[in-house]
């Protein structure tokens, strides 16, 4: 899958590595951001996107309510890869690839794979990482959940780029564990649909997905492949538990469809290349996925002009819509017009103030104007991101760039030494936390901060409290 030609911008790391290991991420200044992965993982590629998220956060919620998970504390992340997979792992993290989206027929196939995964978190079995450890010798615990039906169809390529940087995972005795969990996580899966009053039939559907890529490999004459239980046997199961329930028959509401379609059509507009998606979206079809996919996909021609034209068609019908003035604002960024980016930014962030990646958006828009005014209203808003989401690395870096341009050396150490821990360079960061220590008072809380990291980072290197303070005096 190819990145849209798109003037790229900052590495950010998109998640701490003690919650998922290192993941370097190209971000675009706004919109749909593709995190790209190492060359040769290539498919461990992250994007961000508020207008997905919020999807997924809004419409998953009563899943992951019945689930008996705390909403507000399950983060989503989407993988750039066109395999049918997903997984969950620690910090109540649910990996869903965008293909899974894309190839799903409707809301409820999605919501049926998510409700699975809400069986791993709900059930704990991220917590019995010593255990899947011995098993399995791995440096890293993660439920691969329905991705692991990719690997046993024939194709382990899929299920191993899920595992991020545990790539040593999948012994024998791993997978012989795994298999009660994987029946676990399918009851666990179909009874939250139900308890939500939504049909787990889309669970059933989705199986059936991989029953098809199942059927045309190999999987079934190798021995490795029967240690865990295959697709056939999970549908058979899944299914009489799915069609006893009373909600089995519930349809997917108008409006969910609807916020599905743009989610899809977003999702073809940045990450197909333009002719795959002008044929899923043609000139005839005048629907508004259909004609927001197309803007996209004329801006990722360089036809910056006439994709903002038809933007502003959108934004006409749909004048509060924070999604299109962010796109909007990420072309004119994009395309060297910081100046005309800032309104369609702040209009974004005053139709959605509490979105971290909008406000982070808006900040480095700033940046780039770059006199002082837009330097102190970058801070301001980078504050405001990281109030939302304080291990964003990246929005860190760009915190620390408003203050360097601003003459404030300390609090730009400071915000580096913390980018520099979020991305997991303990060594720098403890390096940038002790000299922004020489510009703040003993007592500012800055100060206090600077020492924390200080501290973390110590432990973290496997250095005592009593040495990294002796250090910390003799510099």
């Amino acid at each position: 899958m190819q990145a849209f030609p798109v003037i790229l911008t900052r590495i950010r790391h998109l998640v701490s590595r003690r919650a998922l290991g290192a993941v370097l991420c190209l971000t675009l200044s706004a919109g749909l951001s593709l995190a790209a992965a190492p060359a040769n993982a290539q498919s461990q590629s992250v994007i961000r996107d508020t207008e997905i998220e919020t999807f997924l956060k809004t419409e998953t919620r009563p899943v992951l309510a019945a689930a008996g998970l705390d909403p507000d504390r399950v983060h989503y992340l989407l993988i750039a890869s066109d395999d049918l997979n997903a997984f969950a792992t620690t910090g109540l993290r649910i990996g869903i690839n965008t293909g899974t989206i894309t190839e799903a027929d409707n809301p409820n196939e999605l919501f049926g794979v998510i409700a699975h995964e809400t069986g791993h978190l709900s059930g704990g079995h991220m917590m019995r990482t010593d255990e899947i450890e011995r098993a399995a010798r791995a440096p890293m615990a993660i439920s691969l959940g329905l991705g692991i039906i990719a690997a046993l169809a024939g194709a382990p390529d899929a299920g191993a780029n899920l595992m991020v940087s545990s790539g040593t995972f999948g012994t024998l005795g791993a997978l012989r564990y795994m298999q009660t969990e994987e029946s676990a996580a399918d009851v666990a899966g179909v009874k939250a649909m139900e308890k939500a009053g939504m049909s787990a039939k889309g669970l059933v559907d989705f199986f059936y997905k991989f029953r098809n890529v199942e059927t045309f490999s190999n999987a079934e004459r190798y021995q490795f492949f029967i240690t865990h239980p295959l697709s056939r046997e999970r549908i058979q199961a899944t299914t009489r538990l799915a069609q006893s329930q009373p909600h089995y028959n519930t349809p997917d509401s108008p409006q969910t469809i609807a916020q599905f379609n743009i989610v899809k059509a977003k999702l073809a507009g940045f990450l197909d290349d333009p002719i795959k998606t002008f044929q899923l979206y043609p000139e005839s079809d005048t629907s508004f996925p259909a004609r927001y996919a197309r803007v996209i996909a004329t801006y990722k021609r360089g036809q910056w002009d006439p994709a903002l034209t038809m933007l502003d068609g959108l934004i006409k019908e749909q004048p509060d819509n924070p999604y299109l003035w962010e796109l909007k604002g990420q072309i004119y960024f994009e395309t060297g017009r910081a100046p005309l980016a800032k309104p369609a930014h702040e209009k974004s962030v005053s139709l959605m103030p509490t979105a971290p990646l909008l406000q982070l958006n808006l900040g480095q828009t700033l940046i780039a104007i770059g006199d002082k005014e837009s330097l102190n209203a970058a801070v301001a808003h980078l504050q405001e991101s990281i109030k939302y989401e304080d291990d964003d690395s990246f929005a860190w870096e760009q915190l620390a760039q408003a203050y360097d341009g601003l003459g404030q050396p300390g609090l730009a150490r400071l915000s580096t030494a913390e980018a520099q821990f979020y991305n997991g360079d303990y060594m720098a960061a403890r390096t940038s936390a002790v000299w922004s220590q020489k510009y703040f008072d003993a007592t500012s809380p800055e100060y206090r901060r600077a020492r924390d990291i200080v501290m973390a980072t110590s432990s973290e290197m496997g250095i005592s409290p009593v040495e990294a303070e002796t250090k910390r005096r003799r510099r």
